[in-house]
């Protein structure tokens, strides 16, 4: 077997772009940590098919394209469906439930964590244990403490880390948002699951001073700093990220409306609304905004009326680019949205990364150009 030239390694092309990017010890890591041994020999990409599908990428069958896919900088690896019910077999249709996040939010992460060597981490969301791998090239293994609520991942990322050299790092099975007070308490915590809410226990368990880096409402990637009262934290949006919700959080399956909305079309109020809200569509600052004001909501974009639906699909609402407006159920969804897109307007129109969040004993609020400017609490999902 003819060896591969270091100039057409892609762990090198990979760790290149990385180190242009990150702090120059995540570019070490990278090569140090084989990724090809955290990532399964069966993966879907995330992207379907013409046929709807989720295709397959088999090491076995393809394995070029396989190795190309797991050092593609920017495409993440879906490495579970279903809670395990869609097996790995071939194209699936089905429910992103794990994945290998990609190379390039995982330098972002790592980045903004700020970790040093000596620090204590808790890694939420083990996965395959490649995050927690890459850390442990930074601060000693044994400070790693990794949490995953799936005893099968658990066990793979187990047999991952232990095949990999890193034996010593500490891992659990329980449920993230509660931490690990055993280990606390702790210099770093890193989430790789997205936060709805910022779990108490992780602002607990960090010492004051400590960091948080967590996904924030399937949209964002919060860096929060804990305060020296060690029982609050505050920060900004430093990226634009997807992750999947915590497990606790994810919720069931949301509702197919199509036939709750025809079945109701007639009977639905009817008004007007002079409020423009194509701003959720094109500023990720006023989507943001509005997830986090008007919580437990879906929006499906379609070429002439948006739907507005909620998860308990107990309500929904349509609302169109000439202003008209239909509304069913207990909430007045697209009247909720109006007054987001206002607020996110009032503020001077803030992106994405001008916001933040605090943290504390009064709940959380989402906040525009620092902790002292505009600021609105964050309703419950």
């Amino acid at each position: 077997m003819t060896a591969t030239p270091a100039s057409a390694d892609p762990r090198q092309a990979c760790a290149g772009e990385l180190a242009e990017h990150g702090p120059s010890w995540l570019a070490r890591a990278f090569l140090a940590v084989d990724r090809t041994r955290f990532v399964p020999g069966r993966v879907w990409l995330p992207e379907p098919g013409s046929d709807g599908l989720f295709p397959v990428l088999d090491r076995e069958q393809d394995p070029d394209a396989w190795q190309a896919a797991v050092y593609e900088l920017r495409r993440p690896l879906i490495t579970q469906m279903d809670d395990h019910r869609t097996p790995s077999e071939g194209p699936a249709r089905g429910r992103f439930t794990s994945s290998i996040s990609a190379l390039r939010v995982v330098a972002a992460q790592l980045a903004h964590l700020d970790l040093h060597p000596g620090h204590t981490v808790l890694h939420i969301g083990t996965g395959t244990g490649y995050d927690s791998a890459l850390m442990a090239e930074r601060t000693r293994a044994h400070r790693i403490l990794t949490i995953e609520t799936d005893r099968q991942l658990a066990g793979t990322a187990r047999r991952n880390l232990d095949a990999s050299g890193y034996g010593q790092v500490r891992a659990a099975v329980g449920d993230g948002e509660l931490g690990w007070p055993e280990g606390a308490p702790y210099d770093r915590v890193l989430s790789t699951a997205s936060a709805t809410r910022v779990p108490p226990a992780w602002i607990a368990q960090t010492v004051p001073g400590g960091i948080i880096v967590t996904p924030y409402r399937g949209l964002a990637l919060l860096r929060l700093a804990v305060a020296d009262d060690g029982k609050s934290a505050s920060g900004p949006v430093v990226d634009a990220v997807t992750f999947m919700a915590l497990r606790g959080r994810r919720g069931g399956e949301a509702p197919d409306m199509r036939a709750v909305i025809k079945a109701q079309l007639a009977d639905a109020e009817k008004s007007r609304t002079d409020a423009d809200l194509s701003p959720v569509r094109s500023e990720l600052g006023a989507e943001f905004l509005l997830h986090a004001l008007v919580p437990g909501i879906r929006i499906v974009f379609g070429g002439t009326t948006w739907w507005f639906e909620a998860r308990d699909a107990a309500s929904w609402a349509a609302w169109k680019p000439d202003g008209r407006v239909r509304q069913w159920g207990p909430r007045r969804l697209v009247d909720e949205a109006v007054l987001a897109v206002a607020a996110w307007r009032d503020a001077g129109a803030p992106a994405l990364t001008d916001l933040g969040v605090t943290v504390g004993a009064g709940g959380e609020c989402v906040w525009a150009h620092g902790p002292g400017g505009p600021a609105w609490p964050v309703r419950d999902a």
